[in-house]
C-alpha cells in the first residue's frame, strides 16, 4: 500500500497526556487519567450507562475517588472525554489495520470490512454505541454526545479517504457508502446474540464488501433521492 497521511487525531487525544520528555509525576498523572478512561469504556462495554457510576469507574480502574474526582470533576467531564476517547481508539487502531494491508487486499478484495468489523466488535466500540443508544433517552447526555458524535462523523470521513484514496474521485459516493457500512454493522451488533449464527455474519460481511467494490467501480448506483412529494408520503 502506497504510503498515505492518516489524519492528525492528536485534537482527540485525552487532555493531561504526558509528553514522551515528561517528568515521572506527569506520567504517573497521565497513566491515571487513561486508567480511568478505559475503565469507563470496559463499565459501559459490560454494564451500560445507566449502571456505570463514578464509584464503579473508581473500582475499576483501581483509583480513589479522590483521585478520580482530581482529575475529572464532574461525571459530565468524564464522560465528555469517554466519548472522544472511545472514538480517538477505534480511529487510531482502524489506521494501523488498513496499512497493514497490501494495496490487493484493501482495493480487490476489500479487507478493510472485516478489519472493520473485528473494531465494531471492540471494547471501545460497544461503549461508544452504547452511548449512541443511551443518549436517545437521555437528554441530558444527548446534548453531549450528538455535538461530539457529528464531529466525530466528519473526522471519520477525512480518515477513509486518507487510507482508501481510490474513494477520491467522488467523496458523495464515499459519504454514502460509509452510511451504508455503519448502518449494517451496527444493525448487525443490535441483532449479534439474537441471530447467534457466525456463518450469516460472514456471509453478510462479505456481501458488504462485494457491495462497496461494485459501488466503487461503477457497477452499482444508488438511487436518486426521492422527490418532494414522493418523501412527504415516505415521512
Amino acid at each position: 500500500m502506497p504510503e498515505v497521511k492518516l489524519v492528525d487525531l492528536s485534537e482527540l487525544e485525552p487532555a493531561g497526556m504526558a509528553r514522551p520528555d515528561a517528568g515521572l509525576q506527569q506520567r504517573k498523572s497521565s497513566d491515571t487519567r487513561i486508567a480511568i478512561l478505559d475503565a469507563a469504556i470496559d463499565c459501559l462495554a459490560e454494564l451500560g450507562y445507566s449502571r456505570t457510576t463514578n464509584r464503579l469507574i473508581a473500582k475499576q480502574a483501581k483509583v480513589s475517588r479522590g483521585a478520580m474526582l482530581h482529575h475529572y470533576a464532574t461525571r459530565q467531564d468524564l464522560i465528555e472525554s469517554v466519548i472522544d476517547y472511545a472514538f480517538y481508539c477505534h480511529m487510531e487502531e482502524f489506521g494501523r489495520a488498513i496499512r497493514s494491508l497490501s494495496e490487493h487486499e484493501r482495493k480487490s478484495d476489500n479487507s478493510g470490512i472485516a478489519l472493520d468489523w473485528d473494531l465494531f466488535l471492540s471494547r471501545p466500540h460497544k461503549a461508544y454505541l452504547e452511548l449512541t443508544m443511551a443518549a436517545r433517552t437521555d437528554g441530558e447526555l444527548r446534548a453531549i454526545f450528538v455535538p461530539k458524535a457529528q464531529r466525530h462523523d466528519r473526522i471519520w470521513c477525512d480518515q477513509l479517504l486518507a487510507v482508501f484514496p481510490e474513494w477520491s474521485n467522488d467523496l458523495e459516493l464515499l459519504n454514502r457508502s460509509r452510511r451504508v457500512v455503519t448502518a449494517m454493522m451496527s444493525g448487525m451488533i443490535l441483532n449479534r446474540d439474537i441471530w447467534n449464527d457466525s456463518a450469516m455474519e460472514q456471509t453478510l460481511l462479505q456481501f458488504l464488501a462485494d457491495i462497496l467494490i461494485k459501488l466503487r467501480e461503477g457497477d452499482l448506483a444508488f438511487a436518486p433521492p426521492p422527490s418532494p412529494k414522493r418523501r412527504a408520503k415516505l415521512g
